[in-house]
């Protein structure tokens, strides 16, 4: 093995880790789905004291969706990888849609003539595209934040 072919390896191993570092990053799994369950549940009975103040559902969306972006982006740029960022923001992305668009809360979906299951899993598998679209996004935008912060 020639002093080239071990600079080319250790070339392709850094990119490796690089590319490592980025799709799973230096914090864990672990606080991404802590705070994605958190946020499922805070997310979920946020219309109801939303609605407590006169706010209707659509600004409550809302206001959680820019919440959750800006959580996913500061996990991002403190560490957290893109694959954690995506799963922080399903749970409160899970919540809202769930709330918003699923069946009425705190009611079993029974008694609609519709199959129960569907009544969960369309408001669940788009906010698993949402949370996909968003981690993957605020991972980005937290890497370049990072990036710019080290380098001052």
């Amino acid at each position: 093995m020639t002093g080239d072919d071990a600079t080319e390896g250790d070339a392709a191993a850094s990119r490796r880790a690089a590319l490592r570092r980025i799709a799973v990053g230096e914090t864990g799994f672990e606080r991404a789905t802590v705070w994605s369950a958190v946020g499922f549940a805070l997310s979920y009975v946020a219309f109801d004291a939303t609605a407590a103040v006169g706010l209707g559902g659509a600004e409550t969306a809302g206001l959680l969706a820019a919440v959750t972006a800006i959580g996913a982006v500061a996990f991002a740029a403190t560490g957290g990888g893109a694959l954690p960022a995506i799963l922080l923001a399903y749970g409160p992305f899970a919540g809202t849609l769930l709330r918003e668009l699923g069946p009425e809360p705190y009611v079993l979906p029974l008694a609609s003539g519709s199959p129960a299951a569907a009544a969960f899993t369309a408001p669940l598998a788009l906010a698993g595209a949402v949370a996909v679209a968003v981690g993957a996004a605020s991972a980005v935008v937290g890497y370049l934040l990072s990036r710019i912060t080290a380098s001052r």
